[in-house]
Parts: structure tokens; sequence; C-alpha cells
């Protein structure tokens, strides 16, 4: 169990904002420091699932007051960093690890995490998984980093249980040094159908876009600042088929304002640079349907937007994260907040 404090956030409309901020211990094995949260999903309004560093996987079903740690058995020696995870209910998740060759893997609960099924483990050696999504309980997508020159696309119809590889041919090259970000597990996003997209950095930062479920893809350019290693796009969001949103930056300059936040209207096919951005560095962003504003999250702070053209920091006093759905976010230090 976790102790939490309860904030009052004022908004950019000046409205008063319930924040839950619950800054957590480490969840397995009493370790000595707290997790890094990288993976977060809600689930309705009460309930989200957190992953991290340090094999860390926890749920909440009180609004982030407390949280239950429910990660896999693993050996002593083997620690694994949940850079991703979807929860389709309180009971039924899929889980990714992110790393190299092996590391990457894919696990899945049906009884809330009390158990865990092994269901994926990365062939490749040069390989990175990087992050999942699902447009419903049984159809996704993971992403990972380029092997033999191009991006590693999976696919899976029954929820996780099974991936097989997108064909070659249905996948464009990867420019040399281009890669997808796993800070936040959404370098991919997914609506209606079968609309899909991956944001890449590195040496570009481009958007692959596919309308077949992921079977073959496109790819435009961005406006997002890359052409360093630790730079690019970090996130993609849509609300909807039509309208979207980048935000990145290089994480190495935490605090450089960059060209770090793009929208789209068009589902994708052409990117607009925001007229003001973020104040830094942004791993993750999401639509709030009831608040109908983008929020953007980064180690140095919280932006939120209506337009995904302008942007305003959402309280100095709001310490950064690594990852936000919705409502809910995630970062250093095991912190998570709630928005009421």
């Amino acid at each position: 169990m976790l102790l939490c404090r309860t904030l009052r956030m004022v908004g950019l409309a000046g409205a008063a904002l319930g924040l839950s901020a619950c800054g957590t211990a480490p969840v397995l094995n009493e370790l000595p420091n707290a997790p890094s949260l990288r993976g977060l999903s809600q689930v309705g309004s009460r309930t989200a699932w957190v992953s991290g560093s340090q094999s860390s996987v926890a749920v909440s079903r009180d609004a982030g007051r407390t949280w239950i740690s429910r990660a896999p058995q693993l050996s002593a020696d083997d620690v694994l960093d949940f850079r991703d995870i979807e929860a389709f209910s309180a009971d039924e998740v899929v889980l990714m690890s992110a790393g190299p060759g092996g590391a990457s893997r894919v696990f899945r609960t049906e009884n809330g995490g009390i158990s865990w099924e092994i269901c994926a483990t990365n062939q490749e050696p040069e390989g990175f998984w990087d992050g999942i999504a699902f447009w419903n309980r049984d159809r996704g997508l993971l992403v990972g980093d380029p092997v033999d020159g191009r991006l590693t696309v999976l696919r899976t119809e029954d929820g996780g249980r099974h991936w097989t590889p997108v064909p070659v041919a249905g996948l464009p090259e990867a420019i040399d040094g281009e890669y997808a970000f796993a800070a936040s597990g959404t370098s991919l996003a997914v609506a209606g159908a079968d609309l899909a997209w991956i944001a890449t950095g590195g040496s570009v930062a481009r958007v692959y876009r596919s309308t077949d479920g992921g079977h073959s893809w496109q790819v435009q350019a961005s406006p997002l600042s890359a052409g360093t290693a630790g730079s690019g796009i970090f996130s993609i969001a849509f609300r909807d088929a039509q309208n979207g949103v980048l935000v990145g930056g290089d994480y190495e300059l935490e605090n450089q304002v960059l060209t770090i936040a793009a929208r789209t209207t068009d589902g994708g096919l052409s990117w607009q640079a925001a007229e003001t951005m973020p104040a830094g560095y942004r791993s993750g962003v999401s639509w709030h349907p009831r608040r109908k504003q983008w929020i953007a999250v980064g180690p140095t702070g919280t932006d939120v937007s209506t337009d995904g053209l302008h942007w305003a920091p959402f309280s100095t006093a709001l310490p950064g994260f690594h990852a936000v759905d919705g409502n809910w976010m995630s970062g250093a230090q095991g912190s998570t907040a709630h928005l009421r």
C-alpha cells in the first residue's frame, strides 16, 4: 500500500483540478530504489495499470490511492524493464518488456496479474521492442527497432497470445540511424478499425502510417527536431481517425525547447509544427476527453493544449512524468498522478 497526498491544481482556464499524486515505494522485493514507471494503461475512471524498471508491475483500483504489485514471477537474475502495458479490464492485461534481444518479451494475464503467461520472446539478437497498441481486446500491433534495415512490426489477432511478423514487403526501408523510442510505450498508436501510426527518431523524425491493420505502411516526414541519438518523436496519439499529436525533443537536452510538438488534422498525411511549444522534452502525450485537452508529459514538467498548436504549462507544482494515458500519469521514482 502506498502513501498519497491530495493536491489542488489550477488549469489554464483557472478552474481547480483535483489531483491524487502517489509517490510509490519499490513494488517488488523491497528494491532499494523506486522504479521508473514508463508503461501506463487506464481502465475506466478508477483503475489503471503501471509498469517499469526492476520488473515492476502494479494495479490501482481506487483512483491511484493505493497500488498492488502484480509482476510476473521471474528468476532472481532475470530483471526486465516493462516499458508498455495494455489493459482491457482490471483482470485482462498484455505486458511488454523492452531490451536487447531476448530481454524484449510479451506477457499476458487473465486473472489480474496473479499469474502470467509468456507469449513471445524476441528472437533477433539485434532487435529491441518499443511498444504495443490494440484496436480491441483481440487485434493489436507491436513495434520494435529496425532489423535488417526495416522496423520490426508484429501483429496479433488473439489478444497477444500469438504474434506474426508483418511481411517485409509491406515495410518501407528505415533510414540509417532511425528507430522508435520506448520512453513511454507510445511510439505506436491505433484508431478506428484499421488505422495505425508509428513515430520514429534518431537520424530523422518520421511517421509511418497504415490503413490496413498494419499489413502495409507508408512513411511521411514530420517537422520535429531530429539528427542526434536522443532526439526525434517520442510519443504519438490520436483522439479520432483524423486528429493527432506528436511530441518529443531530445532527452539529453531536457530543458531545451526545440521543435517538439506537431499536430495533424488529416490522419497523419501531413503534420504542422506547433506555434507555441511545450517547455522542454516531452516523452508522452494523450487526449483527455472530458477536459477536451491534450496533455504532454516529460521529466521537466507537464503541458496542455486544446488544439495541438498552442501549449502552456499545466502547473509548476506538478512534477515531471514519463507517461500519460487520459487522466493518469506515471514517472520516475515510482510516482503516479490521477487527475479527477
